[in-house]
């Protein structure tokens, strides 16, 4: 039986990609289902794949566009359950030992990001299957936009993850993961400053992801979170972040696109199920980052509406079911270079690129996210810049899936400390791993 250990592992992933909230959502063709040898004998196929792989990352409650912001939100306080009866919901919201090895959300993330590398992996290593350079390049951004999108969605959450597809896989440290994800963009970056993908491979996969600036975005992304990921400042990370944070732009949208057949995750469990709103009118904000009055920061009211003196249904990205998703926001790239600029002792660049997102209105934003604020008066030290930074993160970035991370890279109160801003640390590997993987570390205490 030992034998078939990684075959009946895969099933066992499958089936719980399919199977657990089947009641409650639709089922979709996805066309990323096919059979290996059937996927890997034309560029066609491979730009099916594609189109397979976004639908896999994005779409049902399975899926880790739901499962890393919803998750993210609820371990620093974001999030309320509106129904306790959504036991899985309910145990992230309360966090600590109250979260299950079988908790859906920790499962799905796992399962889901996993199979999202598998099948982007099979887009990367039969590339050469694509004659024309154009087909070539759009089929390795996107093999390595959705590879490092799962794995920097699981590194966020998790201490250790396996890297090979294999029985008995041995699990890595974060580190290496995020190493392998980066150098994968990396590389397509380069090959997209030569050529861009053509017209058949853009038809071929969902319209609303730009593909070079989204490579870009995500270098600097990862390249932050890399740049403390050893708990201690590295520079030379800190410094490709900000570059990329300044090549990406600001002023082309780059972003999940939904309609009434392929829904928002997000939409449909805030606005058809009811089953979570922000914490309060400050997103949960804790420790005098809160602004005051909160409605005096309009990405307040931005990200949430008002129905009730204690609930705060969610809007924005997660308004409805058709509502668009960024992949990333233009702020998300001023506060990568603040951060950065701020570890370095680099106090005026750090305050230049704070106030980009500090001032700005919602007329000059392409998501029309206004923050409205003052420039920031406060001391020019490292440690009132990146608290600042931070509060700035949690406003702009609400619902990003980022806030856990965040948490933690800006050494926030952890569990049990005093003033907590979090309920976890990284979560627990979910059953399904465990039973079937023996490699399996063992979980962190919180």
């Amino acid at each position: 039986m030992k034998n078939q250990r990684i075959k009946r592992t895969a099933l066992l992933l499958l089936l719980a990609s399919l199977f657990p909230f089947a009641s409650c959502n639709k089922e979709y063709i996805n066309p990323s289902t096919a059979s290996v040898p059937s996927v890997t004998t034309s560029a066609d196929a491979l730009m099916t794949l594609c189109a397979g792989l976004q639908r896999r990352f994005t779409i049902g409650r399975q899926s880790p566009l739901y499962c890393a912001p919803i998750g993210g939100a609820y371990s620093v306080y974001a999030l309320y359950t509106l129904n306790i009866g959504n036991t899985t919901e309910k145990e992230l919201e309360t966090g600590k030992g109250a979260i299950t090895l079988n908790n859906s959300v920790i499962t799905q993330m796992w399962t889901q990001c996993l199979l999202t590398r598998v099948e982007a992996e099979t887009v990367l290593n039969n590339l050469d299957v694509a004659v024309e350079p154009g087909d070539r390049v759009g089929l390795k951004a996107y093999g390595s936009i959705f590879y490092a999108l799962s794995m920097g969605t699981l590194v966020q959450f998790y201490e250790q993850i396996p890297l090979v597809t294999e029985d008995n896989a041995a699990f890595s440290p974060r580190a290496e993961a995020l190493k392998k994800a980066i150098a994968l963009l990396e590389s397509v970056d380069a090959d997209l400053a030569a050529t861009a993908p053509s017209t058949k491979f853009l038809g071929k996969v969902p319209a609303g992801i730009d593909v070079k600036n989204t490579v870009k975005a995500l270098l600097a992304r990862y390249y932050n979170i890399q740049s403390m990921i050893a708990g201690t400042y590295d520079a030379a990370s800190g410094n490709k972040a900000i570059t990329f944070a300044a090549a990406a732009s600001r002023l082309v949208k780059s972003e999940f696109r939904f309609s009434t057949a392929t829904t928002n995750p997000l939409g449909e469990w805030n606005f058809t199920k009811n089953v979570f709103g922000a914490i309060d009118s400050t997103l949960g904000l804790r420790n005098g980052l809160a602004p005051v009055p909160a409605a005096s920061d309009p990405r307040v009211g931005f990200y949430i509406d008002s129905t009730g003196p204690t609930t705060y249904p969610l809007k924005a990205f997660a308004l409805n079911t058709t509502a668009s998703y960024p992949v990333y926001l233009p702020g998300e790239m001023d506060l990568i270079a603040a951060e950065n600029y701020a570890r370095q002792n680099m106090f005026p660049q750090a305050k230049t690129a704070l106030d980009v997102v500090r001032t700005k209105n919602k007329a000059t934003d392409i998501y029309g996210i206004g923050a409205a604020q003052p420039a920031y008066s406060g001391p020019m030290t490292q440690a009132a810049l990146l608290t600042d930074i931070y509060k700035q993160r949690r406003l702009e970035l609400f619902l990003s899936g980022q806030e856990l991370e965040d948490s933690r890279r800006f050494g926030r109160p952890g569990p049990n400390q005093p003033g907590e801003e979090r309920n976890r640390n990284f979560y627990p590997y979910p059953l399904i791993e465990r039973d079937n993987n023996p490699s399996t570390p063992s979980d962190p205490a919180i």
